[in-house]
């Protein structure tokens, strides 16, 4: 019998992981599994899998050979350089493949198959939004989703009032806020327009819903570029403090930006990108050919085919 260890940790990860497993199921593979504190230990494991971007995965080494993938794209720069002791970093594109050393593997992202997968049914989407948060109007659904970060942007997250004021300029949209799963802001609301998701379960859905994305330095941006839809980015709009670039004179221009210390521009840089929602939707296509490279949808296959050859059929 052949077996494979998946390792899962937090529940955002499944949209990476599932697809995997659900892959090797289907070509006879038993799924076995484990956490990142306590690894599966069958001896009749071939391999394992994991899916981590925090220091908690080097507390011990995988079962080899070991295939880590990332759940987001920001920062696979800079965490593929931290973990020595995995065999094998998946990451979404040949740009990673190219700038970072070591056994990385540029095959795609299973995420995005989901996305490509899901492309003609965004109608369908933005109906279940409507339905949950029994909105009956046609006002546009913005995706406010601030991230967990160590810098300007955490002023965002951090500060409820802060929050309150970018929402309350927004007065002629439907607001969906969503914070990342590591914010310290778990409150719920229902004023102000605002519609609190704060479980993270199902912010893919939310992604493929919704007409414009508010984001700082969540791998949020590059998933929404991919459906070639409008974004209002909150400072941080070099790339290095995406990707990590060796370079730093090369901006993520995807939309309008906005300081967070000057937000009163929020509301024109909302309406400026639903007007013109084609503006940037060149650099949409760089930035996600850059960043997720497969785009065709069989980003899983292609990553479990490589498993197979390196794990032997």
């Amino acid at each position: 019998m052949k077996k494979f260890q998946i390792i899962r940790d937090f529940v955002q990860y499944n949209m990476v992981l599932d697809p995997i497993e659900d892959e090797l199921k289907n070509r006879g593979w038993t799924i076995v599994t484990g956490t990142a504190k306590s690894y599966n230990k069958d001896k009749e494991v071939f391999g394992s899998i994991g899916c981590q971007s925090g220091y908690w995965i080097r507390q011990k080494p995988p079962m080899s050979p070991s295939f880590l993938v990332f759940h987001g794209v920001s920062f696979i720069k800079k965490w593929s350089r931290t973990y020595p002791d995995w065999d094998y970093v998946i990451a979404p594109s040949k740009y990673f493949e190219e700038s970072i050393e070591g056994n990385v593997l540029g095959l795609g992202w299973p995420q995005a198959d989901y996305y490509i997968k899901n492309k003609n049914k965004q109608q369908e989407f933005k109906g279940k939004i409507k339905e949950r948060h029994r909105i009956s109007d046609e006002k546009t659904l913005v995706l406010f989703a601030p991230t967990y970060y160590k810098s300007k942007s955490k002023q965002v997250q951090g500060n409820p009032d802060k929050l309150m004021d970018i929402v309350s300029l927004l007065p002629n949209y439907h607001v969906i806020f969503m914070p990342h799963q590591m914010c310290d802001y778990k409150n719920e609301y229902e004023d102000y327009r605002l519609k609190v998701r704060s479980d993270y379960v199902n912010k893919h859905d939310y992604i493929l819903g919704c007409d414009l994305l508010i984001g700082d330095v969540s791998s949020l941006v590059f998933e929404f570029a991919l459906l070639d839809k409008p974004i209002v980015l909150l400072n941080n709009t070099k790339a290095r403090n995406y990707l990590k670039m060796d370079r730093n004179d090369e901006f993520l221009d995807i939309g309008e930006v906005v300081s967070i210390d000057d937000i009163s521009h929020i509301s024109l840089a909302v309406e400026s990108s639903i007007s013109e929602p084609n503006k940037y939707s060149d650099r949409r296509s760089y930035w996600v050919d850059k960043s997720m490279g497969y785009c065709d949808g069989n980003s899983t296959e292609r990553i479990v085919d490589k498993i197979e050859e390196i794990c032997g059929k």
